[in-house]
């Protein structure tokens, strides 16, 4: 960590400040129209509310509930780390292992189980928490084969200033190709542009430039994974490839993620009371 900073965010954390400063926008999207009276199902003082709440338990760190969605997509990430790397998982709370699944989903350990239903065929099982997932083999060998030569789950850090002092700004990064970076993301449904709010687009090359490991970088990528399959009549996951890029811009970011840390800043000390994670703030 770098030293005398007043503040340390992530870009996880600036994402869910702009959900809540969205709410008044999100309050007018179609989603939150009930079709038949035409009202708003949530107000947008409701809708912040409750993002706001969700805002404080992360930075608090507060224990959420297992969400099925978020496990299939970091169970997906470390398979394909594994791959890129050719080594075995080294998470404690994921376990991957190679099985057969028949017709019915049922797994095995051997390709001619005599219980097998029908023909097996070789999947990827991974289980995190009380979740237990099976993906295609050939769609993680794609997906591999994607995001070879890239530099994966790297570390970057870099200080910013702002009128409030300096901030620190870090994360991980999923994988760094050439002069690219890029996130995968992992969704149920999906339409071009859903993450253009998202700061990791941001924080990422900035960090990498103002510390020195990367001098440029041209763009970032969002690498999108729509799910298909994982149900009793289709067991095996497959994903579908979408990319968001963007041109990155380092003067302009800069801007921006200034402003950014500002306003975030001010909300931050409004709630400083109610904060008790205190790396927060340089600590």
């Amino acid at each position: 960590m770098k030293e005398n900073v007043k503040y340390r965010f992530t870009p996880s954390l600036l994402n869910s400040f702009q959900r809540y400063l969205d709410s008044d926008i999100d309050a007018d999207d179609f989603m939150n129209i009930d079709r038949e009276t035409g009202e708003q199902r949530l107000t947008a003082d409701e809708i912040a509310a409750s993002r706001e709440r969700d805002l404080l338990d992360s930075i608090n760190h507060v224990e959420q509930a297992p969400s099925e969605a978020a496990d299939k997509g970091t169970c997906f990430n470390e398979i394909i780390d594994c791959m890129l790397l050719n080594r075995k998982s080294t998470r404690d709370d994921v376990k991957v292992d190679v099985v057969f699944v028949d017709e019915k989903g049922k797994t095995f350990d051997k390709q001619n189980d005599p219980e097998a239903t029908g023909e097996t065929v070789k999947a990827i099982r991974a289980q995190m928490n009380d979740f237990v997932f099976l993906y295609d083999i050939d769609t993680c060998k794609q997906v591999a084969a994607y995001f070879a030569g890239s530099v994966p789950q790297q570390f970057c850090s870099a200080v910013i200033s702002t009128c409030y002092g300096d901030v620190e700004l870090y994360g991980y990064i999923d994988y760094i190709q050439r002069d690219m970076v890029k996130d995968m993301k992992t969704t149920k449904q999906y339409s071009f542009g859903k993450y253009e709010n998202g700061w990791q687009k941001e924080v990422y090359p900035y960090c990498l430039i103002e510390s020195g490991d990367m001098p440029d970088v041209s763009a970032f990528e969002y690498t999108v994974y729509v799910w298909s399959g994982g149900s009793s009549r289709t067991p095996l996951l497959t994903a579908k490839q979408y990319k968001e890029e963007y041109t990155y811009n380092h003067a302009k970011t800069t801007a921006r993620l200034r402003q950014m840390c500002e306003r975030f800043i001010e909300w931050v000390e409004l709630h400083r009371d109610e904060i008790t994670y205190t790396k927060l703030f340089g600590k």
